[in-house]
């Protein structure tokens, strides 16, 4: 049988679901590096509680790590430290879950990947920068800013109004 490449967030939870009601399982998280499809989560550490519910498996916990993602204003690629919150509930057995929830699989194998690449994501900052002085690029050629000034002069503006701006110097 081969490995699925997510597996440090598949948990064999068989053993849960014949448990009492109550009853909760801790995992340690700590990998050096997690990739979900597309976003590459470095470390991954943390902690995850399932807990055994009437209706299924609550899962909560807290995840921190660092998301790649790029500056808003000049692009370049940088490391964002985020802290992902796990708060959800997995129905089973699967048909009793309401439609867009999530449920365990009848192989009782519970993938986290999902519901942790989508956390990741939500929790990047809107406006994520490498610097807090970062200048972006120049609106004439385009030049990193950061990396030097481009030479372009400052826009003169509307000619039209040549004659108002001799009034505010």
């Amino acid at each position: 049988m081969s490995q699925k490449k997510n597996a440090p967030l598949r948990f064999n939870i068989g053993f849960l679901l014949e448990a009492n009601l109550g009853e909760k399982r801790v995992y340690q998280l700590d990998y050096p590096s997690v990739t979900l499809d597309d976003v590459m989560l470095r470390p991954l550490q943390g902690e995850v509680i399932f807990s055994r519910n009437s209706r299924g498996i609550y899962v909560e916990g807290q995840l921190i790590t660092n998301i790649t993602t790029e500056c808003s204003r000049c692009l370049t690629p940088i490391s964002v430290p985020i802290t992902i919150e796990l708060n959800d509930l997995y129905y089973f057995p699967p048909h009793t879950a309401p439609e867009g929830e999530y449920s365990i699989p009848v192989t009782a194998l519970l993938d986290l990947s999902s519901l942790v690449r989508e956390m990741g994501l939500l929790t990047i900052p809107m406006q994520p920068l490498c610097k807090p002085d970062c200048l972006g690029f120049c609106l004439e050629c385009g030049q990193n800013l950061n990396e030097g000034d481009c030479g372009c002069q400052d826009e003169i503006g509307d000619p039209r109004l040549v004659a108002l701006r001799g009034l505010l110097n």
